[in-house]
């Protein structure tokens, strides 16, 4: 055979066994989120629909997975996930986990009360005053101020959560902003009109695609999503997103003062 033709071959074998490990189906997984990720929404929501966007960018396919939190957690940590396409940023999740920058959007933390008791809040240490529920498996949940709160109500889904609030089980819940709204909105015993939000927050925080470090070649597979994320996030198709799926605008709050 000639050379040329050995040639050409090593090099067409060459690209593609380098190209194999991003040519394959991601497992990303995320729990029930609406507006962001839910079953009932079309293509299962703004955040499943923009992932796919950098995934296929990638020439890879997507699967979202929706489950409980603690098992999105757990399948990232074990890496029987590829990956979550909803994960915060915290320093304790970088040890095990690749985060795809940009981030996908933004998020607010926020305190929800029902409208007819108004906390009096305005610094952290005043959350103590109010019995607390948050949702389990929360990024905040590991916080040290929420880990010593006084009065504190783990909840296992944000229905319940909000349910709860309805019913003064807890006086203030922790959610996020965008999400919060949109369960209280798609909740039929809840009523839209029962709620309010303090102007302050609980935090900002970034939301990302991650790549579990027990993934196959999980280095190379992020730094290959890294690569076509920016320009994705920024371009047209995604501008529709969020147009299509009306993602809130968040309401400008001041943080809340640890003093």
């Amino acid at each position: 055979m000639p050379k040329v033709a050995l040639f050409l071959i090593a090099l067409c074998l060459s690209s593609f066994l380098r190209a194999e490990p991003f040519e394959r189906t991601l497992r990303l997984g995320c729990v029930q989120w609406p507006p962001y990720i839910s079953d009932k929404l079309p293509g299962k929501g703004f955040l499943a629909e923009l992932s796919d966007l950098i995934v296929t960018a990638s020439n890879q396919h997507l699967d979202v997975v929706i489950m409980p939190w603690k098992r999105v957690v757990k399948g990232v940590d074990t890496g029987d996930l590829d990956g979550s396409l909803c994960m915060f940023k915290t320093e304790e999740r970088k040890s095990r986990m690749h985060y795809i920058e940009p981030p996908l959007l933004i998020e607010q933390t926020v305190v929800f009360h029902r409208k007819e008791f108004t906390p009096e809040i305005e610094k952290l240490a005043d959350l103590n005053n109010y019995h607390l529920g948050i949702l389990d498996g929360s990024s905040y949940q590991k916080d040290e101020f929420i880990q010593k709160h006084p009065k504190l109500t783990v909840v296992n889904s944000f229905e319940n959560m909000f349910k709860m609030l309805a019913k003064g089980r807890v006086d203030i819940v922790l959610a996020e902003y965008r999400n919060g709204m949109a369960v209280i909105a798609d909740t039929p015993s809840l009523d839209f009109e029962q709620f309010s939000v303090l102007p302050y927050s609980y935090q900002h925080t970034d939301v990302h695609i991650v790549i579990s470090h027990n993934a196959y070649k999980s280095e190379e597979l992020a730094s290959h999503l890294n690569k076509v994320a920016g320009g994705v996030i920024k371009s047209a198709s995604a501008k529709a997103l969020y147009e299509r799926h009306g993602i809130l605008e968040l309401p400008e709050l001041k943080p809340l003062s640890s003093e």
